[in-house]
């Protein structure tokens, strides 16, 4: 299954990416000038986020299905712990927090204000609550690994077919989803401190970590993902149906409101069936086209998590700038997306590439940056 990780890798670092181009786009779903949303925005931002997080968190459960395969339960916990937890920290201390309804746009990190001025931590999570529901699920994962390794081993071994995900999975997707999504079936409900917890769109995230633990030892049903006639139907029925379900909320006479229980689950059925089989054919077509690495994939996959961790700040202000100056919307969408792109990597190359910081963004072993300290080198097998 090797030959098939390149696709996988390029998935990840592509879900992270988008991301960037939908905080460029969520400007204009709701502008500040108070006029009317974008149509073409709010098209491609529904189509995309109806499954990227999903298949970041399915991806985010293969690999962890492969690194257990290598490695001991305390090994791995302690480098989920560091390499997702450290950008947190990284939030807390030196990215600005963003409050868009405020005078001030950027306030002070929170451990700087908490150290000059005393202001209490609200523990804020923004664009990375993500990596604190990953911490959630690796802690509960590797607990049962632990304590019980028979029904670790029932969970992660079960044989998956498309059949099995169709009959088992998307029925589970389909209840959980009018907890995940409790607004019209559109937007999400998840976490913004740490130690909140939004049942609803953490099991549904968890249902696709655990389907991508099962994938790892399925490689028939990749297989099945792979053929043209699976995904390429699939793909376009798929994607047609977050757009439909925008435009029902669009025109009701209260937006995205549910007018009963028969319609919230007839809208949360189409959008957990959309987002599952959106999952599925997108890495049906990565993997179909995609079966070797190349110097832009292994840039592409390097990058992604720092340029995630820091583009918010600068896609916020460069975007919100141009657009109070009624620049071009599509200037506005390409410019935002660059500067989210440019200046992390410039913060990337200046301030982390040559130091132990990469060690938690990309590994130890694809670091530049090597010691000779015995401590050092003890402490970065964890990495």
């Amino acid at each position: 299954m090797t030959d098939r990780f390149h696709s996988l890798d390029f998935l990840r670092a592509l879900a992270l990416l988008m991301g960037v181009l939908l905080h460029v786009l969520v400007l204009f779903l709701e502008p500040a000038d108070g006029s009317e949303p974008r149509l073409g925005a709010s098209i491609i931002f529904i189509w995309i986020h109806t499954w990227r997080m999903p298949l970041f968190m399915l991806l985010a459960g293969f690999f962890t299905a492969f690194s257990l395969a290598k490695r001991d339960v305390g090994n791995y916990a302690l480098n989920r712990l560091i390499r997702l937890g450290a950008p947190i920290l990284l939030l807390w201390s030196v990215i600005p927090a963003i409050d868009e309804a405020a005078t001030e746009l950027f306030k002070i990190p929170e451990l700087i204000s908490w150290l000059l001025y005393d202001v209490p931590f609200t523990l804020r999570l923004d664009h990375l609550w993500f990596l604190y529901y990953l911490l959630l699920f690796y802690g509960v994962l590797l607990l049962l690994k632990s304590i019980s390794p028979k029904i670790f081993s029932f969970i992660s071994d079960y044989k998956l077919s498309l059949t099995r995900v169709l009959i088992l999975w998307l029925p589970i997707l389909i209840l959980l989803s009018p907890l995940n999504k409790p607004t019209g079936g559109i937007f999400g409900d998840i976490p913004t401190t740490f130690g909140e917890v939004n049942i609803g769109s953490m099991l549904f995230m968890a249902s696709f970590f655990i389907i991508g633990i099962q994938i790892h030892k399925n490689s028939q049903f990749l297989e099945t993902l792979k053929r043209v006639r699976f995904w390429l139907p699939s793909l376009i029925v798929s994607s047609l149906i977050p757009i439909a379900l925008l435009g029902w909320g669009g025109f009701k006479d209260e937006p995205f409101a549910f007018s009963g229980p028969l319609e919230m689950w007839i809208v949360n059925g189409l959008a957990g069936s959309a987002t599952l089989l959106l999952v599925l054919s997108i890495m049906g077509f990565a993997m179909h086209q995609i079966s070797s690495s190349g110097q832009m994939l292994r840039w592409l996959v390097k990058l992604s998590y720092p340029i995630y961790v820091f583009h918010l700040m600068f896609v916020i202000s460069v975007s919100g700038t141009l657009m109070f100056f009624s620049v071009n919307d599509w200037i506005v969408v390409s410019l935002g997306f660059l500067s989210g792109i440019l200046f992390p990597v410039i913060i990337y190359y200046a301030f982390i590439y040559w130091t132990p910081l990469d060690w938690i963004f990309n590994g130890y072993k694809n670091s530049k940056y090597r010691s000779n300290s015995t401590l050092i080198n003890r402490f970065a097998k964890y990495m």
